[in-house]
């Protein structure tokens, strides 16, 4: 089953992204070819992996724009897992790699995200200011994965990055950090697996850098992944199987009491956007 869902997910991905370029093609407006790229990436991927995903704090994606949101990175299951709470008005921030892969590479860069070369500093850093000057001049929120890497610990993170700390400082907006349940009980490649089941992501309320400084980045970077560790330790993974049906009730009660959860989006028609 390990091939099968794989090689269909992948077909999914390459059907998203013949209709991303055709969009990208027949649009002028690039925020909104990203927006539905986004949305068929979360409509196409996951159902051969039976993945579905659970949002918590939706609305804090939009609570103070522009800013910075801040993301834990696992895997190449950060695709449909993220695709489908992609915020308009929003470029990422992404490794120079993402640009050899086909149609998506194009899409990401034409769409204006930000490639870096993290083997050259100065390369990097002048990319990363451009970002900087993106906030302040055309107002877009910045997407940036401060591990670098992908971390492997389930309910761990890499040390942060200082790169898109600074970057929210020096534009004065707000961090909005962005935190996924552990993917290796359901997507491991190491051990040939791959297992249907429920990830968990919770947006937590943006945190303010009004009147913070450069000599502060330290003490937000800790703030910021404390928060997203303390996050990490009560977002479960839920594998298909063995009390899923019970859990899955529960997660639906919980969605019906509060609007601060949510279901993914998987099943908005990207070929009609709301």
């Amino acid at each position: 089953m390990f091939y099968l869902r794989g090689i269909g997910s992948l077909l999914g991905f390459g059907l998203a992204s013949l209709y991303g370029v055709w969009i990208t093609l027949v649009r002028r407006d690039r925020s909104l070819v990203a927006r539905d790229y986004a949305r068929a990436l979360s409509r196409w991927m996951p159902p051969p992996l039976g993945l579905e995903v659970v949002v918590e704090g939706i609305e804090n994606l939009s609570a103070q724009q522009p800013c910075v949101y801040i993301a834990n990175h696992q895997s190449a299951f950060d695709v449909p897992i993220f695709a489908g709470i992609y915020p308009e008005n929003t470029v990422i921030v992404g490794k120079k790699e993402l640009s050899y892969i086909p149609f998506f590479g194009w899409i990401f860069r034409v769409t204006g995200n930000i490639l870096i070369d993290r083997s050259h500093n100065p390369s990097a850093v002048q990319r990363l200011r451009g970002a900087e000057d993106a906030i302040r001049e055309r107002g877009v929120s910045v997407l940036v994965f401060p591990e670098g890497t992908r971390g492997k610990q389930p309910g761990g993170l890499l040390p942060f990055k200082k790169g898109g700390f600074y970057m929210a400082i020096a534009a004065q907006v707000p961090i909005v950090p962005i935190v996924a349940s552990p993917v290796r009980e359901l997507f491991d490649v190491d051990r040939r697996l791959i297992r249907p089941g429920t990830i968990r992501i919770r947006v937590l309320g943006p945190l303010p850098t009004s009147g913070l400084t450069e000599a502060d980045v330290g003490v937000l970077i800790e703030q910021v992944r404390t928060s997203m560790l303390e996050a990490m330790r009560t977002l479960p993974t839920t594998p298909r199987g063995a009390g899923h049906d019970a859990n899955r009730q529960l997660a639906g009660n919980q969605l019906h009491a509060t609007p601060a959860a949510c279901r993914h989006p998987l099943r908005r028609d990207p070929l009609h956007p709301e």
